[in-house]
């Protein structure tokens, strides 16, 4: 289980250094201009609570696919949507715009603005924050779905979402940092396409006992 929460946390600490600031600095950025610290962390659990009961939910799902036929065909479905994911992070364009749905994403920053006059503000903007369109996001949870119990999907979406702090919370720090590492952000985009890969040749793995 260390290592499994090792793992995870690991990579998804590498993948918010850029994407997770790129896209949701924005966010932070305009509640610190209009609120305290304290409201910055509220925002924070709000969000981390959204992406628990969305691993959870994914968990359930994942657990209805029980024959090993239907747990090959799980495999090999979510190994080929995490290596589309991967490619497009990479290539970004219309592919990751197809899952990040950038329309949506304007659209909810919009919002924010008028939010902001409500008292429960960080409330509402972590869990909508929790439900942007996101690559990562999406990863994660889709892996959530291959937990082998409930503990390990836990370990999963807990250990992604700590790992995403740093970028959330230290924002005014991190600028002159990311350039710095902004050229290893497309090998950190194809650990997910390895996974996915990895995923899939489970998938042939368990197909063979069918």
């Amino acid at each position: 289980m260390i290592f499994t929460f090792l793992e995870n946390f690991v990579l998804a600490f590498l993948l918010s250094l850029t994407h997770c600031f790129f896209m949701c600095g924005a966010v932070v950025f305009l509640l610190s201009k209009n609120t305290n610290k304290i409201q910055i962390y509220v925002y924070n659990f709000f969000r981390i609570l959204i992406y628990v009961i969305l691993g959870l939910i994914a968990f359930s799902i994942g657990s209805f696919f029980t024959s090993v036929f239907l747990q090959s065909l799980l495999y090999f479905l979510i190994g080929i949507f995490c290596v589309l994911i991967g490619i497009a992070l990479i290539v970004r364009g219309k592919l990751l715009a197809f899952f990040e749905n950038n329309f949506l994403y304007t659209k909810i920053i919009s919002l924010f603005n008028s939010i902001m006059r409500f008292k429960a503000k960080s409330v509402i903007i972590g869990c909508a924050n929790g439900l942007f369109p996101c690559g990562l996001v999406y990863f994660f949870i889709a892996k959530t779905m291959l937990a082998k119990n409930i503990n390990e999907a836990l370990i999963i979406i807990i250990s992604f979402a700590l790992a995403t702090l740093p970028a959330m919370i230290f924002t005014s720090f991190l600028p002159k940092y990311l350039e710095k590492i902004r050229y290893l952000q497309n090998f950190f985009y194809s650990l997910i396409v390895i996974d996915g890969i990895y995923f899939c040749y489970l998938a042939l793995r368990l197909s063979k006992n069918v």
